[in-house]
């Protein structure tokens, strides 16, 4: 998404510590990746020898692999760019965000990437931290910014919800005017964050999946919609028509990539 797209993403594996108790309604519990289970822990592969460093898997895993290389081809889904070591687009890249979640990145000294926008870096942490993102959470955080344009100078994917909370107790927004004027996935999408905010506030629940709505710049469905994942596999995806958000009959629902032009293109 981003429209969430955009986006997913950089040493002994630690248990995710958990937040507290939400104190008011103003403010939401982040969201938490599920926890790295000694059960979790135990399916891990063995590292390979070779690797010169070490690095957890992208999103929510719980496994050590080897970190990328400084110019190695990186993404929201490939593994960590090693430390001191940011994946960005190269220059000119027209699509950034379709880019990164495609691993067309390039691991870049992290100098080298300062003042670049969410949409053009998918990893700018510590390579051995453990952050709260799902694998289409670039892509989320993308469509967060299209949903309040301007509104924010910075916008961090991996605490979406309480960023929405805050924007909602400081009234930075009309709700009735921004409802009236969005398109078909942009007022979804605007209901499922206040869901999930909500969802959020009860102490005790823990959210690992949920569905945030992958939207275009004028308001309506990108072909490939994914479930968002927060416990270290890739969530679902499937096909929906632009217009209203519909599966497409025929179209698979499967995990990781899936080309919708094809199914689109079947209906015509």
């Amino acid at each position: 998404m981003s429209g969430m797209l955009l986006l997913a993403l950089a040493a002994p594996a630690l248990l995710l510590a958990r937040a507290p108790p939400v104190a008011s309604s103003s403010s939401s519990e982040p969201l938490r990746c599920s926890p790295c289970t000694e059960e979790r822990l135990a399916l891990c592969p063995p590292v390979a020898a070779e690797c010169t460093e070490l690095a957890r898997e992208p999103s929510c895993g719980c496994c050590l692999i080897c970190a990328l290389s400084a110019g190695s081809a990186c993404g929201v889904y490939t593994a960590r760019c090693g430390q001191g070591l940011a994946c960005r687009v190269r220059p000119g890249e027209l699509r950034p965000l379709h880019a990164l979640t495609r691993g067309q990145g390039v691991c870049t000294e992290v100098g080298e990437v300062e003042g670049a926008s969410v949409a053009e870096t998918a990893d700018t942490k510590d390579p051995v931290e453990h952050e709260n993102t799902a694998p289409e959470s670039t892509e989320i955080a993308i469509n967060y910014r299209l949903m309040f344009p301007g509104t924010l100078d910075r916008l961090d994917p991996w605490n979406t919800i309480s960023i929405y909370e805050r924007m909602n107790a400081k009234k930075i927004f009309e709700r009735k005017k921004w409802k009236d004027l969005q398109g078909p996935c942009q007022k979804e999408l605007y209901k499922a964050m206040d869901k999930l905010a909500k969802l959020q506030q009860k102490t005790g629940d823990e959210t690992y999946r949920f569905h945030l709505p992958n939207c275009s710049r004028n308001g309506f469905y990108h072909s490939k919609q994914c479930e968002a994942s927060l416990d270290g596999e890739r969530g679902q995806c499937w096909c929906v028509y632009p217009l209203n958000g519909t599966r497409i009959p025929g179209s698979p629902e499967l995990r990781g990539d899936i080309d919708c032009q094809q199914y689109l293109t079947a209906q015509e």
